[in-house]
């Protein structure tokens, strides 16, 4: 088995607001991705703004959980290694919560790319790598506190050349479904395009 991650975000300035917040289809984004996640892994380790963490409901499978000192609110890699740090298991999925047209079908579409040598599984979509989102294999955890601790923030950097990145364009029926939201404009366009 598996657990997840959530990265709920910081204050999202882009977007106006925290965007666990957003609503999207009468849920929000972080409910989204509790249910995109549910059914495909053990534990959910949802990392959480320390200025909202109160305010999100959750049953008994997520744990609410905020970056770990010293690397509070470094980013995505911050929520990596602090769900890496809790989890017992082998492979865990980590989805920011601003993808909210991600599933669970698009969870195991990402799985199945999974080999014995491979560290990580994370899409690209238009040309784009999508560092953030993706399964990754619990050994990164020491990868990604070193790199933390010599202040590079940056996802793509953890990787130790056996990810696999997957184009999503080619190979996915709805590469729509791995694009992120990152302003209030493009909530609007996506409740325009999707019904």
């Amino acid at each position: 088995m598996a657990d997840g991650i959530i990265l709920t975000g910081g204050m999202s300035e882009r977007f106006g607001s925290p965007k666990a917040f957003a609503v999207w289809k009468e849920g929000y984004f972080y409910e989204r991705a509790i249910q995109a996640l549910h059914s495909e892994v053990k534990t959910i380790w949802l990392i959480s703004h320390p200025s909202f963490a109160g305010r999100i409901k959750a049953g008994e499978q997520v744990n609410i959980k905020e970056d770990l000192p010293p690397h509070k609110e470094k980013g995505p890699l911050a929520g990596l290694f602090t769900g890496l740090s809790y989890t017992k298991e082998e492979w865990v999925f980590m989805l920011p919560v601003d993808m909210p047209l991600i599933t669970a079908e698009e969870v195991r579409f990402l799985a199945s790319y999974i080999t014995a040598d491979t560290d990580a599984v994370v899409p690209e979509i238009g040309g784009r790598l999508a560092p953030a989102c993706g399964w990754f294999r619990a050994d990164l955890l020491s990868k990604a506190e070193a790199q933390l601790e010599a202040g590079d923030y940056r996802m793509k950097n953890v990787f130790s050349g056996n990810e696999r990145v997957v184009d999503v364009n080619q190979a996915y029926w709805h590469p729509e479904a791995f694009e992120n939201i990152n302003t209030a404009q493009q909530l609007e366009e996506l409740n325009r395009k999707v019904k």
